[in-house]
Order: structure tokens, then C-alpha cells, then sequence
């Protein structure tokens, strides 16, 4: 029996770091500027010269008829201033109405507010992005065959010869 050195083989794990580039990226919000129309509302006083119809009274005497009885007993002729009763005519105006249309005109002041477009400048700062290379290590298993020589051990019977 010879006696010879055992050989085994065994599985080696090698880990090796490899860098894999990484790109971060960031949402950055920039406010937006947005025009308001605003709508005011301004009171406006107007005065008005209406047409008012006027009746004028006047006071006319018209002299009224009074009938009185009259006695008579005996015929006898006498001149006598009677006292007869005249009417007299007068003419009176009465004023009619008329309806004129009259055109006034009024001076009406009223204040409006008108947009002036202005440039307004305003600094805004915004975050520069800058790219950044960065070396992450991340661990990568390769499983690597190696051979390895193998020697086997073997009993062999030799027969004695005598």
C-alpha cells in the first residue's frame, strides 16, 4: 500500500467591487406668474330736471241776477230809473298745458380704473443642477471554476508468486 497525498477540491468565492455610474435626478417647482382682471364698480350720481305742469287760478266775479218782487197797486205813470241788471262778457284764458320735450344735458364725472401694463422684475433663484459622478460599490459574486489536480488513491492486489 502506497500512501499518497489526498487532494480536494474546494469552492473558492471571490467578491470583487465593481462601480456601477448612478445619475440622481431632482423635480424642482418654478412659481408662475398669472394676471387678475378686477372689476370695480363706481357709483354715479345723476340729476334730472323733470317738467312739472302749473295751472295759475284766477278769481273772476260774475255778477249773478237776483229777481225781487215788484208791487203794484194803483196805475200810475212815473218815470223810474230801474235798475236792470247787465252782463257783461269777459273773456278769460285759461292757460292750457303743454307737454315740451326739453334736451339737458348733464355733466356726468366718472373715475375708471385703467390696467397700466408695468414690467416688474423679480429674482428667482433656481437651484443649479449639477451632475455628479458617484462611485457606488456594489457587490457582485462570480463563482470561478477552478480545477484542481486530483489524485486518486487506489488498492491494487498483486498476487504473491512463491
Amino acid at each position: 500500500i502506497m500512501q499518497q497525498e489526498r487532494i480536494t477540491q474546494q469552492h473558492v468565492e471571490i467578491m470583487v467591487e465593481v462601480p456601477v455610474p448612478m445619475i440622481q435626478e431632482e423635480i424642482v417647482h418654478v412659481p408662475k406668474i398669472m394676471q387678475q382682471e378686477r372689476i370695480t364698480q363706481q357709483p354715479v350720481e345723476i340729476m334730472v330736471e323733470v317738467p312739472v305742469p302749473m295751472i295759475q287760478e284766477e278769481i273772476v266775479h260774475v255778477p249773478m241776477i237776483m229777481q225781487q218782487p215788484r208791487h203794484r197797486h194803483i196805475e200810475v205813470e212815473m218815470i223810474v230809473d230801474v235798475h236792470v241788471p247787465h252782463t257783461q262778457e269777459e273773456i278769460v284764458h285759461v292757460p292750457k298745458i303743454i307737454q315740451q320735450e326739453r334736451i339737458t344735458q348733464q355733466h356726468v364725472e366718472m373715475m375708471v380704473e385703467v390696467p397700466v401694463p408695468m414690467v416688474q422684475e423679480q429674482i428667482v433663484h433656481v437651484p443649479k443642477i449639477l451632475q455628479q459622478e458617484r462611485i457606488t460599490q456594489q457587490p457582485v459574486e462570480i463563482i470561478v471554476e477552478v480545477p484542481v489536480p486530483m489524485t486518486q488513491e487506489e488498492i491494487v492486489h498483486v498476487p504473491k508468486i512463491i
